[in-house]
């Protein structure tokens, strides 16, 4: 039967991405609201406990970037101002997300056509970039008589061959991308708009890492996965993948502006979850959508670092926070467009968070627009009434606001993806508008109870209807068409400098920093006496934030001042893993020969774990992100603390300054080439199993434990052999890795970490 079809998909999607499922629709991995990410939600575990550490002093400096932004957002007073900072912003965020690629022909085509009742679907398919094809799903009503009802099936308020309005709607991450839309592409359909629902990248039909023994699963696991890969090398060059996303989104509007049919004066977008993101991305930089509806994204970053934590490549933007950006300038770049938020009161993006960027917008929005502040409805002035518990328009004031007024915040009950409850209103808040004249007070929402009620209206649509290429992914269906990958890869040979001459060794430092964000200058750190003289065995070692690293340390016994070695390890040497017992034996080894050792493990110390995205991300992408944010690397913060473990070793009266060198392996050895450089007191460094060169991760189709390693537009700077170099009569290096090998810790062989250097 046609429902089991659809209840297959569903199935698939685990969505309806604009949100007519009740339950909660976390993308994989993700935490509902008011509950922790696995790294808070074990912070009492010792395992755990660096990786908590590090995400509270992290979340400090975004709470202190978030406070500046915000007075200077407090200092807008008028619609001059608003206008003035709108433009900084924007500028701001196009630097930050990378440049969009010059618009090339759609050669769009329709591939079939499927009669529904009152509607038709049809397959379209277009290239936003030449030879990236994008897989959508065009929803129009047949019905547009002449005084007909709005609400009626088949209804229309304009005349026989007018233009009509259309929505642009991106899914959330579900897996089946826009198949899951087809209840809520449905329902606006039935209100008279034309709607496009398309494929994003990494889902439905456009997987980027397909498993070529599963036919449509992908090796990263799910969306947000194919989207954390993707995002990868696009950064290494100074960019995003967000760019692709919302490029993709621009072109969608391209596309409903070339139909004769759809007025481009009236063309909005909705989009829910990861949806959400790419609506409020693309119509805070696209001046053409006219309405928009970002449902479950908006919130603040005072909210959501500290309970959900950053989740996906689109989300988070490196430097976004440090570049004094938030939530708000997402809601306020679109002013005085008309504008809903749509929020869930258990949301996993939490409502407070929610709240509060709805609160600054209105202000901001009310210097274009003073209707969108309200009308006091009571001497006692605006204020912040207490969350509902049933659904609720602009519950962020006691003032009453018009439901004409262009900036609205619609809110029910429910969790992440909730929408039915409020889909009336959703609806409603389009048919105002867009639709000029409809009666947008009686908006037809099918009437059945419960999460799947739209399911009704696509009920006799067989599955088929739904897929647009002939083998259902854009890879298998057209092979050889371009990917993130090969796009990102063509860009990078554009703009990345093939030869690059030699870098003089202090400017060398100066870009380090710049990239890396690390900090911490040579000889500034001061240790207490109790901490200088402390003899062989575990030490909790200091560093930034008044974090401790795991660390060991092993003295001679001799007098006098003794040769150093600093081992940086990603893991205590007391674990029972093999690279563990390895780093082990040859800290024992070193220790052996006269050396005093001094073996620690940079933040995260210990190292803990994320929820992984995916294996191949391992388990420090969203450590990453966090760190990302605001202007921090884990290659920044783990240079800090080896330079702090420098200054350690010159500070001790045991050790012999002039003969400190260090050793490390894999993602740490890269880690001590940059100390190496912004450090001269190391006077040798001996490293392993390194990362050969940044521009050789960009030849990998399918990075593998790559995120660790990833420093934002390093390559618009410098590379690793710009490092070597810089490093060469200090540096000792054995067995480096290319790109495409494993880079995962656990893939570095034993023998790398078995010998003792003096």
């Amino acid at each position: 039967m046609i429902r089991t079809h659809f209840a297959f998909l569903f199935a698939l999607s685990a969505i309806s991405s604009i949100g007519l499922t009740a339950a909660q629709t976390a993308p994989p991995g993700a935490q509902t609201q008011n509950t922790a990410p696995a790294s808070r939600n074990r912070a009492a575990d010792p395992a755990n406990r660096g990786r908590f550490e590090l995400d509270q002093f992290l979340d400090g400096i975004a709470t202190q970037d978030a406070a500046s932004r915000a007075t200077a957002v407090a200092a807008i007073h008028t619609r001059q101002q608003a206008e003035a900072r709108q433009a900084k912003v924007r500028s701001q965020i196009l630097a930050l997300i990378g440049a969009f690629p010059e618009r090339t022909p759609l050669n769009a085509k329709v591939l079939g056509e499927t009669q529904a009742e009152g509607f038709r679907i049809r397959k379209i398919i277009f290239e936003s970039q030449p030879n990236f094809f994008v897989t959508a799903l065009l929803y129009v009503s047949d019905g547009d008589a002449p005084g007909g009802k709005r609400g009626a099936p088949g209804g229309g308020s304009s005349s026989p061959g007018s233009k009509r309005a259309a929505i642009l709607m991106t899914p959330g991450h579900g897996a089946t991308g826009k198949a899951g839309d087809a209840p809520v592409a449905a329902t606006f359909a039935r209100n008279g708009f034309i709607v496009l629902s398309y494929d994003p990248i990494g889902q439905g039909e456009r997987l980027q890492y397909p498993d070529p023994a599963k036919p449509g699963a992908t090796l990263a696991r799910a969306a947000t996965g194919e989207h954390g890969e993707a995002s990868l090398q696009p950064m290494l060059i100074g960019e995003t993948f967000a760019k692709y996303e919302i490029w993709d989104a621009m072109r969608g509007v391209d596309y409903l502006e070339s139909l004769p049919e759809v007025d481009p004066h009236r063309i909005g977008a909705v989009g829910c979850s990861g949806g959400g993101t790419v609506t409020a991305l693309t119509s805070a930089l696209d001046t053409r959508i006219a309405a928009t509806g970002t449902a479950c994204y908006i919130t603040s970053f005072d909210a959501l670092l500290p309970t959900l934590g950053p989740q996906d490549a689109e989300q988070s933007t490196p430097r976004f926070i440090s570049s004094g950006l938030g939530f708000p300038d997402w809601v306020e770049l679109a002013a005085p467009r008309a504008y809903a938020v749509l929020s869930t009161y258990s949301d996993m993006f939490p409502f407070a968070g929610a709240r509060e960027s709805v609160i600054e917008a209105r202000r901001f929005y009310a210097l274009f627009d003073p209707a969108s502040a309200g009308t006091p409805v009571s001497n006692a002035g605006p204020s912040v009434p207490p969350t509902p518990t049933v659904p609720a328009v602009n519950s962020d004031t006691t003032n009453h606001v018009s439901p004409n007024a262009k900036l609205q915040w619609i809110t029910g009950p429910g969790g992440h993806g909730a929408l039915q409850p409020i889909m009336g209103d959703i609806v409603s808040f389009f048919l105002r508008n867009l639709q000029p004249g409809a009666d947008a007070d009686h908006p037809f929402v099918p009437s059945a109870n419960g999460p799947r009620a739209g399911m009704a209206l696509i009920a006799n649509i067989p599955k088929d209807a739904f897929q647009v290429t002939t083998t259902g992914q854009v890879a298998t269906s057209f092979p050889g068409c371009a990917s993130v990958f090969t796009l990102n890869k063509k860009r990078a040979a554009r703009i990345v400098p093939a030869h690059r001459p030699l870098i003089a060794f202090a400017a060398l430092g100066t870009l380090i920093r710049d990239t890396t964000g690390a900090a911490a200058q040579p000889g500034k750190t001061k240790f207490a006496v109790d901490v200088l003289s402390a003899k062989s065995g575990p030490v909790a070692f200091p560093s930034e934030g008044n974090l401790d690293l795991e660390a060991d340390l092993a003295v001679p016994t001799g007098a006098g001042r003794h040769p150093a070695v600093l081992l940086v390890v990603p893991n205590s040497i007391h674990g029972s893993d093999p690279i563990a017992r390895a780093n082990k034996t040859k800290f024992d080894a070193l220790a052996a020969q006269g050396n005093l050792v001094l073996a620690i493990t940079p933040r995260p110390s210990p190292p803990g774990a994320d929820d992984m995205k995916a294996s191949v991300l391992g388990p420090f992408y969203l450590l990453s992100l966090r760190a990302d944010l605001v202007g921090r690397t884990l290659v920044g913060l783990r240079t800090d603390d080896v330079i702090r473990a420098i200054d350690y070793l010159s500070s001790r009266a045991d050790v012999d300054p002039a003969r400190i060198s260090a050793q490390a392996s894999g993602h740490m050895g890269l880690v001590l080439l940059h100390a190496g450089v912004l450090d001269r007191r190391i006077r040798h460094i001996d490293v392993n199993h390194v990362l050969s060169s940044y521009r050789s991760l960009l030849d990998a189709p399918l990075p593998t434990g790559a995120p660790e390693d990833v420093i934002p537009g390093v390559l618009l700077h410098y590379d690793i052999p710009d490092l070597e170099r810089a490093l060469k009569p200090r540096l000792t290096e054995s067995d480096p890795l290319q790109g495409t090998n494993d880079l995962s810790q656990d893939s570095t062989p034993l023998a790398s970490l078995t010998g003792a250097t003096p």
